[in-house]
């Protein structure tokens, strides 16, 4: 189980490399804006992310959540709470391909925590 965590979280890497490629910047909710955002440091956010993502793939496992129902639920807390907490501006600033491509991102990391 530990193992799928770590490897899906790693492959959250190829989401963002393909969403800076989609949009020609990286998304609003990337992992180190945040952590500037948050902390003052990139480096914060990808640690927030090496401890966020295994905790949600053992959730995903521990629960037995189908990833087509965790991957969006993810994605619409996050929605809710990223703004809230001041991870990322409002959403009404947001591109309008980066709400989709965070359902996507989402969904990628709970499909690969299952293939795993």
């Amino acid at each position: 189980m530990i193992r799928a965590a770590l490897l899906a979280t790693l492959a959250l890497r190829v989401a963002d490399a393909l969403e800076r490629n989609l949009l020609g910047r990286p998304p609003i909710y990337d992992v180190d804006a945040m952590g500037r955002r948050l902390f003052g440091s990139a480096r914060a956010g990808r640690t927030l992310r090496w401890v966020y993502g295994p905790a949600l793939a053992v959730t995903q496992k521990t629960l037995r959540l189908p990833p087509l129902f965790f991957g969006p639920a993810i994605a619409l807390a996050e929605l809710l709470a990223m703004p809230r907490v001041g991870a990322t501006p409002p959403v009404r600033r947001w591109r309008r391909a980066e709400v989709p491509l965070l359902f996507a991102h989402a969904t990628f990391f709970a499909l690969a925590v299952d293939l795993l």
